[in-house]
C-alpha cells in the first residue's frame, strides 16, 4: 500500500477485539451512484444471573449503587499452581448474574487453546476500597468466540472442594433500547493503578454494524476502558448490565497508551514500516459487546443445554501465520448492507445527513484466527464510530466481507477513509466523501510520454492515504493510450509510478469541477 505524505501528507493506518495481551492486563454528495476442565489445585494464602429471564427464584439482584454493582463484580485470574501459591498469567473481569455462581466475561480472558493455565480463579469484591478475594475455580459453561463472550461457573473453593455459593448479582436490562448519550457506568479491574475496582462513566456515543451479527454489535462509549476491564459490566442508569466491556487500549503500568503503530509514511518512501515513526491510535478505541448478544449463551447454561454456535476457538499455527497470500482489494462505499450481505448501491461521494456508510472489499488467502483491523478516519482524525483494533478473522479463505458506520442523527461531513490491515501489515485503504453537493466526473489520464505507467494512486487533496491503485494487479497505460477514472468533483492529489515502483511525477490540489484531462509528458 503507499501512502502520501504532507503535501502529500501520509497516514496509513490500519484496525476488532483487542486480546488477552490488550484488554486483558499480563503479568509475566450527492455524489451519483456507481453501476477446558479445570484442576483441583492447592490452597493458597491471598489477599483477597442472567435475567433474562428465568433468575433465581429465591433471590434478588444487587441494587442500583455503585458499592451494589461492585459487589457483583468479580476479576478472574488465569492461574496455574506453585507450590502452595498461584502463579498469574492474566487477569480479566466479570459479571456475578446468577447468585449460585453464574459469571459473564469475554471468551479471550478464559481462552487457553494454547494450554497456558490450568485453572480459572474468582476473585470476590468485599469491599471497594480493597483487593479482591480470591475464593473459588470456575469452570467454562458457554463460550462464542466469535462474539468474545463466554459464561463460566463457580464450582469449587482453591482447594477443590464442591461449593455451591450464595453471590450478590447483577440484573439484566435490554441493550437494544440504549440510545446516543444514554449514561454507562463501567466497572472492573483494569489492572494499573492498584489492585482494587475501577469505576468509570460516560455515555453511549454510537453504534456499530458487523457482518454476521444482526443488529447493533457494539456500543460505543466515550467511558474510559482500560486493559483487564474487560469481561466487566456496563451499566445503565437503572443498575441493569447492558454490555460488557471488550475492547480497550494497550496500557502500561501507569496507564499510559502504549498501543503506538508505524501508521504513518513519515519517510515519504512510500511504504508504512518499522522505519516511519509510531503513532498512538489506542485511546479513542472504547467497545461494549450488547449483552442481548449473550443472551443464547446465559439461556444455554440456564437451561442445562450445550451451546455450540462459536464455539470452536481459532487455531494458531506455529510460528504465526503466514500473510504472503492475503490481498484485500476492490475496496468500494456504499450506502447501505442487503440482507445477503451485499452492497445496496455503490457512491463515489453521499449527500449530507445520511445515516450510514458502509465499505466492501473482496479477500483471498485469509486463514480463521488471523488479526484484523479496521480503522475510521473523519477529516484526518481517528474515528471511534465502526473501527475495529486487533479482532479475530472468522470468515474463511476468500470472499466478500464489509464493515459500516452509522449514526441514526447523520453522519458528518468530511472525508472518510478507511484503512484495513492483517496480522500488523496494512493492505488497502480508501476514502469517500460525504456532503458537497459533489458530482460525479471522468478524470482522464492521458500518457504522451514514452514510459508506461504502471501505478496510478488519485487520492483526495483532504484524505491522509493515497489509496489504492487505480490500475489494479495488471493494467498499465501504455504510451499513446489513456486511462478514466470515476471520482467526485472535488480536488485531488496524483501519483503515478513506473513498474519498478519508482515515483514517475506526483501532483497535489488538483481542482477537478468537471470532466477533468492529465497530460503525461517526457
Amino acid at each position: 500500500m503507499i501512502d502520501k505524505s504532507a503535501g502529500g501528507r501520509s497516514f496509513g493506518v490500519l484496525v476488532i477485539l483487542v486480546l488477552a495481551g490488550l484488554a486483558c492486563n499480563a503479568s509475566s454528495a450527492n455524489g451519483e451512484p456507481t453501476a477446558d476442565p479445570q484442576a483441583t489445585s492447592p490452597a493458597v494464602e491471598q489477599p483477597a444471573t442472567l435475567s433474562p429471564t428465568p433468575v433465581v427464584p429465591d433471590a434478588e439482584s444487587v441494587g442500583i449503587s455503585n458499592e451494589d454493582l461492585a459487589s457483583a463484580t468479580v476479576q478472574i485470574f488465569a492461574m496455574n499452581p506453585a507450590g502452595d501459591q498461584w502463579d498469574r498469567v492474566w487477569t480479566g473481569s466479570g459479571s456475578i448474574i446468577s447468585s449460585d455462581g453464574i459469571i459473564l466475561t469475554n471468551a479471550h480472558v478464559v481462552d487457553n487453546r494454547l494450554g497456558e493455565y490450568s485453572d480459572l480463579g474468582i476473585a470476590i469484591t468485599v469491599r471497594s476500597d480493597e483487593p479482591p478475594d480470591l475464593r473459588y475455580l470456575a469452570q467454562i459453561e458457554a463460550v462464542d468466540y466469535t462474539l468474545d463472550l463466554a459464561v463460566i461457573r463457580v464450582i469449587s473453593d482453591l482447594n477443590g472442594n464442591p461449593v455451591t455459593p450464595e453471590l450478590p448479582y447483577i440484573s439484566i436490562g435490554d441493550s437494544d433500547v440504549l440510545g446516543i448519550g444514554a449514561e454507562l457506568r463501567i466497572l472492573g479491574y483494569p489492572g494499573i493503578g492498584g489492585n482494587t475496582i475501577t469505576f468509570t462513566e460516560g455515555a453511549v456515543s454510537g453504534f456499530t454494524q458487523e457482518r454476521g451479527i444482526e443488529g447493533r454489535a457494539w456500543i460505543k462509549t466515550d467511558a474510559t476502558i482500560a486493559g483487564g476491564n474487560s469481561g466487566g459490566m456496563a451499566v445503565n442508569r437503572e443498575g441493569e448490565l447492558v454490555g460488557v466491556p471488550t475492547r480497550a487500549s494497550a496500557t502500561d503500568d501507569e496507564g499510559q497508551i502504549v498501543d503506538c503503530r508505524s501508521v504513518v509514511d513519515t519517510n515519504r518512501d512510500g511504504i508504512i514500516d518499522d522505519n516511519d515513526t509510531c503513532v498512538p491510535i489506542g485511546g479513542f478505541l472504547n467497545g461494549v459487546r450488547p449483552i442481548n448478544l449473550a443472551a443464547p449463551l446465559i439461556s444455554a447454561v440456564l437451561e442445562n443445554r450445550e451451546y455450540a454456535e462459536g464455539t470452536s476457538p481459532p487455531v494458531v499455527p506455529t510460528g504465526g501465520y503466514d500473510i504472503s497470500a492475503v490481498d484485500f482489494f476492490n475496496l468500494d462505499f456504499a450506502d447501505g448492507v442487503t440482507e445477503d450481505d451485499q452492497p445496496t448501491q455503490y457512491w463515489y461521494a453521499l449527500a449530507s445527513g445520511v445515516e450510514q456508510i458502509c465499505a466492501f472489499w473482496d479477500y483471498e488467502g485469509m486463514q480463521d484466527g488471523m488479526i484484523w483491523s479496521a480503522i475510521w478516519f473523519v477529516n484526518e482524525q481517528p474515528s471511534d464510530e465502526g473501527s475495529f483494533i486487533d479482532s479475530v478473522w472468522q470468515g474463511g479463505a476468500t470472499g466478500n466481507w464489509w464493515v459500516c458506520v452509522f449514526d441514526d442523527n447523520g453522519l458528518d461531513d468530511g472525508i472518510y477513509e478507511l484503512v484495513l490491515e492483517v496480522e500488523g501489515d496494512s493492505f488497502v485503504n480508501e476514502a469517500v466523501f460525504i456532503g458537497g453537493n459533489r458530482t460525479v466526473v471522468d478524470f482522464t489520464i492521458e500518457n504522451n510520454s514514452l514510459l508506461t505507467l504502471c501505478y496510478v494512486n488519485l487520492s483526495a487533496s483532504s484524505a491522509q492515504n493515497w489509496g489504492q491503485d487505480e490500475l489494479g494487479p495488471t493494467e498499465v497505460i501504455d504510451p499513446g493510450t489513456q486511462r478514466s477514472i470515476t471520482v467526485a468533483t472535488g480536488s485531488y492529489d496524483l501519483l503515478i509510478r513506473d513498474c519498478e515502483g519508482d515515483t514517475l511525477l506526483d501532483d497535489f490540489e488538483l481542482e477537478v469541477s468537471d470532466d477533468f484531462v492529465f497530460t503525461v509528458t517526457d
